[in-house]
C-alpha cells in the first residue's frame, strides 16, 4: 500500500506561487539595488585618494596643467544632477570616455567582462561537477575514514586564500612543470587553444576557491533527505537504493545546491579582482582595479553597475528555478 505525502506551502495549503511573480518581484528589486549601487560608487569614489589629471598627466605636469585637464574633462565634485546626467547617458548606451585609457567607456568595460565572462564559465564548469561530486561522495560515505579526510582537505582549501592559491598553481604549473604561461595577458591576442592555456589556472584558482562551500552544502542536503519521513518509508517498503537517490533525494537535496551554484556563478563570471590581477589577466576585476587607483569614475561607476547586473540576474534566475522545482511549493504529491 502506498503512502501519499503531500508537499505544502508555508501556510500550509497546496497551491503553486506563480513563477513569473516571482520573476517579476526580482526583477524590480534588482533594479532598485543597481540604481542605489551606481549612485553610491558615483558619490563614494570621490573618498579614494587620488586625482585624476595628475594620474593622466603625471608627476612632472604642473599644477595649472592639472587644474586644466581637470576643467577640459568635466572632472568636479559629483553633484545629483551630475549622477543624473551619468545615468541617463547610461541607460541610453553613452558610458562616456574613460580619464585613463581615453577610450569609450562602453567598449573598454564591455571587452574586460567577456573575458571575465568567459572566465567565470570556464571556473564554473570545473567546480560545478568536482563540488557535487565530492559532496555525494561524502554523503554516501558519511562518517567514514573518506567522509573524515575529505572534510579535512576541503576544510584547509577553504581556509587558504586566493591569493595564495594561485600563488602555488602558479609556481607548479607555470614554472616547475611550465605547462601553462605565468602571465595571461600575452595569449590572450591568440587563437582558441591558446586563450584556453590562458585562462586555465585562473579558472582552476577560482574554482578551488568555491568547491568547499558547494560540497559541503550538497553533502548536507543528501544527509538531511535520506532522515526525511517519506525516504524512510521507501527505503522500508524495499524500494532500490540506486532509486531512492536518483527518484527521491536527488531533487529536494539539490535545491539548497541549486540556489548555492547560482551565487557562484554570479560571482565567477562577474570576475575576481585578485586573481586577475595575480595572473595578468585582462578582466573586468582588474580593470576596476585600476580605475579605483586612478578616479577614474566614468570606468569605475560603469564597471560596478556590470558585475552587480550579472551577480543579481544570477541570484534572480536561482531563485525562480529554486520556486519553480521546490516539490514544497509545486503542490504537486510525491508518491512513497
Amino acid at each position: 500500500m502506498h503512502t501519499r505525502i503531500e508537499r505544502r506551502t508555508r501556510d500550509g495549503r497546496l497551491g503553486r506561487i506563480g513563477v513569473g511573480a516571482m520573476a517579476a518581484r526580482r526583477t524590480l528589486e534588482s533594479l532598485v539595488v543597481l540604481l542605489v549601487v551606481s549612485a553610491l560608487t558615483f558619490f563614494l569614489v570621490n573618498v579614494v585618494p587620488g586625482n585624476p589629471g595628475r594620474n593622466a598627466l603625471g608627476p612632472q605636469a604642473s599644477a595649472e596643467q592639472v587644474e586644466s585637464w581637470n576643467a577640459a574633462h568635466g572632472v568636479r565634485a559629483p553633484s545629483p544632477e551630475l549622477y543624473l546626467d551619468w545615468l541617463q547617458g547610461f541607460v541610453t548606451g553613452q558610458w562616456g570616455t574613460s580619464l585613463v585609457y581615453g577610450a569609450p567607456v562602453f567598449d573598454l568595460v564591455m571587452e574586460r567582462f567577456t573575458n571575465s565572462f568567459w572566465l567565470g564559465i570556464l571556473a564554473f564548469a570545473i567546480m560545478a561537477p568536482i563540488a557535487i561530486g565530492v559532496g555525494v561522495l561524502q554523503a554516501r560515505a558519511r562518517s567514514a575514514r573518506v567522509d573524515r579526510t575529505t572534510t579535512v582537505g576541503l576544510m584547509v582549501l577553504a581556509a587558504v586564500p586566493d591569493f595564495v592559491l594561485g600563488a602555488l598553481l602558479l609556481v607548479t604549473f607555470g614554472v616547475v612543470f611550465d605547462v601553462f604561461p605565468i602571465q595571461s595577458g600575452a595569449l590572450m591576442s591568440g587563437g582558441a587553444e591558446q586563450r584556453l592555456r590562458a585562462m586555465m589556472l585562473p579558472a582552476l584558482t577560482l574554482a578551488l576557491g568555491t568547491v568547499s562551500i558547494v560540497a559541503r552544502t550538497t553533502r548536507a542536503g543528501i544527509i538531511d533527505e535520506r532522515r526525511a519521513y517519506h525516504y524512510r518509508v521507501a527505503e522500508l517498503s524495499g524500494v532500490p537504493e540506486r532509486t531512492l537517490l536518483t527518484r527521491y533525494v536527488a531533487r529536494n537535496a539539490m535545491l539548497p545546491t541549486v540556489a548555492l551554484l547560482g551565487l557562484c556563478f554570479g560571482v565567477l563570471v562577474a570576475g575576481s579582482a585578485v586573481v586577475e590581477t595575480l595572473y595578468g589577466y585582462p578582466g573586468l576585476g582588474e580593470l576596476l582595479v585600476t580605475a579605483t587607483q586612478k578616479k577614474d569614475t566614468a570606468v569605475l561607476t560603469a564597471g560596478v553597475v556590470v558585475t552587480g547586473a550579472v551577480s543579481l540576474t544570477a541570484i534572480a534566475v536561482t531563485d525562480v528555478m529554486v520556486t519553480a522545482l521546490g516539490p514544497w511549493r509545486s503542490g504537486r504529491r510525491v508518491i512513497v
